[in-house]
């Protein structure tokens, strides 16, 4: 058991790893329902305080290792005022959320009114094995109100459901889960006041490293018009090879009891023991244990993101793409300490054989707080910039950004700027007992306007990425552009890039 400050006992925060409370399900108002009629049928939902709320709507049909398959239509009007499962998962930190193997819903969040406006779909994050669109920090109510912009949030499967890799199973289900919510959205975004053609997929921690996959996928060209990534990455870290992920898959096998080649063994096992058969690696990062995520297997995602982008091979759309200053503290806060010889083993097995010679360049009194810096920029920042550039080299138009506010509540504080503080602002609302103070409401009215403002017009209000000026807009309480934000260590970093 972790120990947060002011004594609370940790679970996963809110997205990737660490939170000091359980996470809280979404609640619809209780107030008049509004029916809107869907391609499936038509939902009853909840009004209140300007937007109308439509919970649990089924988008696709979750099979065990199959791609998404239709939903059955409903002949009478169906309930979307409750919040659905989340995909199936594992009991974290002593909380355990409602979930289900079919799980494959959203939920939408239009402001009255609404008349062809854009459409922000949200893809959670929680490290490719965790999270759920229902958890209250998620809540796209305040964003859809203060933006007019119609705001979406998709469930996905999750863990060894949503990513395994067995020759004779297929792949990266999640991913087309996940495109399977896009194309609802086209086919139904005009029923809830929405713009099909002003669609932008935005996601933070895993859920950017999946609007990065996407914007990878061929399939999925055309389903949306603008992309942000909050915390995520286009290589590296979480990013699998097909023989890596098809040897971790057969592991897997074995670790529920079944041969690799028997499928039927794998399909008919409990759900519980697949949810449980694998722990997760330490705090995302050390060993024992494994991690999920989206696998390079030639069809689906047939390159890593950062390379489809680099040759001009991505989707074309405006980009918004940013780190926190302090991503690194969130992941090691749970380690009492850590080996000279884990620090090495972790950059070797994520940057490749020999980058370890990239920790010369920090100079800390720890092997921890090594780690702490290394997480920070060469899987968030450095990374980014490294995107941002390669977008920009094939005439893509990015944005980037850095956010340095710390949180003022004091549970929260002593982390610094570090991973997830800023879905506080996105989305304005309160959770794990961490509410925004009175200071900080301005600066969550100009982040949301900014990605309201990207949403309908593919720009944020500050001057879009070039390599030349090397110029990323600093968000904090007077957010402000600062040039070549740390250029010596991200130069470094593109040094030891594998191939």
């Amino acid at each position: 058991m972790i120990v947060c400050p002011g004594g609370m006992r940790v679970a996963l925060l809110v997205s990737l790893l660490i939170a000091c409370s359980e996470p809280r399900a979404i609640t619809a108002p209780k107030i008049d329902p509004l029916t809107v009629v869907t391609d499936r049928g038509a939902v009853v939902g909840s009004a209140g305080d300007g937007v109308r709320v439509f919970l649990g709507i089924p988008y696709a049909h979750a099979d065990r290792w199959k791609p998404p398959g239709d939903v059955a239509s409903w002949p009478t009007p169906r309930d979307a005022t409750k919040p659905a499962p989340a995909c199936a998962q594992p009991d974290t930190g002593g909380f355990t959320r409602v979930s289900s193997e079919d799980c494959l819903t959203l939920n939408v969040w239009t402001p009255d009114g609404a008349d062809r406006a854009p459409v922000m779909v949200w893809i959670h994050g929680g490290a490719f094995y965790q999270g759920a669109a229902t958890d209250a920090i998620y809540d796209g109510a305040k964003l859809a109100k203060r933006t007019g912009v119609i705001v979406i949030g998709i469930e996905y499967r999750l863990g060894p459901l949503g990513w395994i890799s067995r020759p004779s199973l297929g792949t990266n289900f999640g991913l087309l889960d996940q495109r399977a919510a896009l194309a609802w959205v086209q086919r139904n975004a005009r029923a809830f006041g929405g713009d099909p053609a002003r669609v932008t997929i935005f996601g933070e921690s895993a859920g950017a490293w999946s609007v990065c996959a996407q914007l990878a996928m061929p399939g999925s060209r055309g389903l949306f018009a603008r992309a942000i990534m909050q915390s995520g990455a286009c290589a590296d870290a979480l990013y699998f090879d097909q023989a890596a992920a098809n040897a971790q898959g057969a592991d897997f096998a074995r670790a529920i009891g079944c041969d690799p080649d028997d499928d039927a063994c794998m399909r008919a096992a409990p759900l519980d023991t697949i949810v449980h058969a694998m722990p997760f690696k330490r705090g995302l990062l050390l060993h024992p244990g494994v991690w999920w995520g989206p696998v390079v297997d030639g069809d689906t995602l047939p390159r890593v993101p950062l390379d489809a982008i680099a040759r001009g091979e991505s989707a074309d759309v405006p980009l918004l793409i940013g780190w926190n200053e302090a991503e690194g503290v969130l992941h090691t806060l749970g380690f009492e300490s850590v080996t000279p010889d884990e620090l090495q083993g972790f950059v070797d097995e994520v940057f490749g054989a020999g980058a370890s010679k990239i920790l010369a360049r920090y100079d800390r009194p720890t092997p921890k707080d090594v780690l702490t810096d290394v997480v920070t920029d060469g899987i968030f920042a450095c990374n980014d910039r490294r995107a941002a550039r390669a977008a920009f080299a094939r005439g893509r138009t990015v944005f980037t950004y850095e956010w340095t506010h710390a949180l003022d509540d004091e549970k929260a504080h002593a982390l610094g700027a570090t991973h997830s503080v800023d879905l506080w602002f996105v989305f304005g609302n309160t959770d794990g007992g961490i509410s925004l103070s009175e200071r900080e409401q301005p600066l969550s009215k100009i982040v949301m306007d900014a990605w309201g403002n990207f949403a309908r017009a593919g720009d944020p209000g500050w001057p879009a990425y070039s390599t030349a000026r090397d110029t990323t807009h600093v968000l904090d309480l007077e957010p402000h552009d600062e040039a070549h934000v740390k250029q010596d260590l991200c130069d470094a970093w593109d040094a030891i890039r594998r191939p």
